[in-house]
């Protein structure tokens, strides 16, 4: 078994709550579980549907403010437009953006699936507690560069794992089954090379800003 974002081998170890093997690349620090772990979408859609993702959720909405303030707030002066990709059943996020002056569209692959950012590109795409959803990680960051404009940012949010296995298997994050792919700021940066990207920022807990590299 090798790593899927980096391709090198990888420690496996079972994660006997959620009942699957899970796999530990050392030199990216990508944790991610088995293929086999992956739900239906029918039962992703049950779980995104249980959430209370509101404005009326206070402890939400500052939890995005505290996203803004310490990614891409600072560079405000060079953003313009916004993406949200996988705002959820509520963009509370987009909403919050476009109150403080931005351009913002979004997407969700369950409650907005209309692919708005076609043929688009933008100064900023934001994608919040997304990421350790999805499986194809390479698929995702393609699509990303992509619709990001020339020294564009990509600024993310999920929660970084310890990089330690035995803390990993009582770490609750890993316990919502939606969630399948785990990262620490050592695996954005390898990411960050591979598809042309700068980190700028990240707090080692669960916030990291990337800036597209100046395409001459």
């Amino acid at each position: 078994m090798t790593c899927k974002l980096c391709h090198k081998p990888v420690d496996t170890f079972y994660d006997a709550y959620m009942e699957c093997q899970t796999y530990h690349c050392k030199p990216c620090e990508f944790i991610f579980k088995d293929l086999d772990a992956i739900i239906s979408l029918d039962k992703e859609l049950k779980v995104y549907e249980q959430h209370n993702n509101s404005e009326e959720n206070l402890g939400y909405v500052a939890m995005f403010q505290d996203f803004m303030d310490k990614t891409f707030l600072p560079y405000r002066a060079q953003i313009s437009t916004i993406l949200d990709f996988g705002s959820g059943p509520n963009p509370v996020l987009a909403k919050l953006m476009q109150r403080s002056g931005f351009k913002v569209d979004h997407y969700d692959k369950f409650f907005s699936p209309q692919k708005v950012y076609e043929d688009r590109k933008y100064d900023l795409i934001t994608s919040t507690e997304v990421i350790e959803h999805i499986a194809d990680i390479h698929a995702v960051m393609e699509l990303f560069s992509k619709h990001l404009s020339n020294k564009g940012y990509l600024a993310l949010m999920t929660q970084f794992h310890t990089n330690d296995e035995e803390e990993y298997l009582k770490w609750w994050y890993r316990r919502d089954p939606t969630h399948i792919s785990f990262f620490r700021p050592q695996t954005f940066k390898v990411l960050a090379k591979g598809y042309g990207f700068t980190v700028l920022y990240h707090d080692d807990k669960k916030l990291i800003l990337l800036q597209k590299e100046s395409i001459l």
